[in-house]
């Protein structure tokens, strides 16, 4: 397994691969590798004649705190890659991505301006912001004011900006994300559909330890106690679920029981919690067609999400 930290390196490898007429599966990552990510990169594997995968935690998805408290092992990611054989990781430095970026703390003060140059339908990008980074990418507001975007929107601007200078650099024939990130994914396809025609995005279901709290690498940070707290989410999602596969159409009906489920919990603080049409990633009053329900919440300052996509 080979590690590259350069863009220039990374760049020669992909088009060695090529010149040898290898397909190219890519599977980004923060790092914090877990089983979900493990899913991630076998299904690359089974789909592709090589794996590339990237470990590179993006600050500009992220406030401050939470990035300098991200868990990050290296050496642990590396052991999770080998397992699935990986061919190469792609891990540079922020100072590789970002070469115009004089300070860590330019990237948080882009959060502020967020909504400055950002159209209603099209996806804007530009050369190089007041902070300096380079190829910013600001999401149309179609698809970033819904679910958690309507709250950090700016980290799907963050997330489609690295994923695009990813693209550019590794050019892989598909690129594999988890559908627990539903808002992500669906950003990063419409993304890819726009810029990238010849990739193709493939969305893979959430894999859930046995307990069935969906796999994060924020997980490691719950004591026993918080890890029993939170799986009363999923429990929550899961009986807005049954209302609606026992025919219950009215939204609203469904989300206070899913809020409700999860208020009681004095551990849990809601950050977010909404149901909405899979399609259009907006609310509908009315439940008639396949729907995501998602829940972001806080433990003790851990931030964690889940979703469950219902298909009727």
């Amino acid at each position: 397994m080979k590690i590259i930290e350069s863009v220039s390196q990374a760049s020669v490898y992909v088009a060695d691969m090529r010149a040898s007429g290898k397909k190219i599966g890519f599977v980004p990552t923060l790092g914090g590798l877990h089983k979900g990510h493990q899913l991630l990169m076998q299904r690359a594997r089974e789909e592709n004649d090589a794996i590339i995968i990237s470990i590179f935690l993006n600050p500009m998805q992220f406030r401050k705190p939470q990035f300098l408290k991200y868990p990050s092992d290296f050496e642990q990611d590396m052991r999770v890659a080998e397992e699935i054989n990986v061919d190469m990781i792609f891990h540079p430095p922020v100072a590789e991505m970002f070469q115009h970026v004089a300070h860590i703390d330019n990237f948080f003060k882009f959060q502020t301006a967020e909504a400055a140059h950002r159209q209603d339908e099209h996806f804007v990008i530009e050369q190089q912001d007041e902070n300096g980074i380079d190829n910013l990418v600001r999401v149309p507001s179609n698809l970033v004011y819904q679910l958690d975007g309507k709250i950090h929107p700016w980290t799907f601007d963050g997330a489609a900006t690295i994923v695009y200078k990813l693209f550019n650099i590794l050019q892989p024939e598909s690129a594999y994300f988890g559908e627990k990130d539903i808002q992500q994914l669906a950003i990063l396809t419409k993304m890819a559909e726009t810029y990238f025609p010849a990739i193709k995005v493939i969305g893979v279901p959430t894999l859930r330890d046995a307990d069935n709290l969906a796999f994060s690498s924020r997980n490691v940070l719950l004591s026993d106690e918080q890890r029993r707290t939170a799986l009363s989410v999923y429990h929550a999602l899961k009986h807005g679920e049954h209302l609606i596969r026992t025919g219950e159409s009215d939204a609203a009906i469904v989300l206070n029981a899913i809020k409700a489920i999860i208020a009681a919990q004095p551990l849990i603080k809601i950050d977010y919690i909404d149901i909405v049409d899979k399609r259009l990633l907006k609310y509908a009053k009315k439940i008639s067609d396949d729907m995501i329900l998602y829940a972001a919440f806080f433990l003790n300052g851990i931030r964690l999400t889940d979703t469950l996509i219902v298909e009727l």
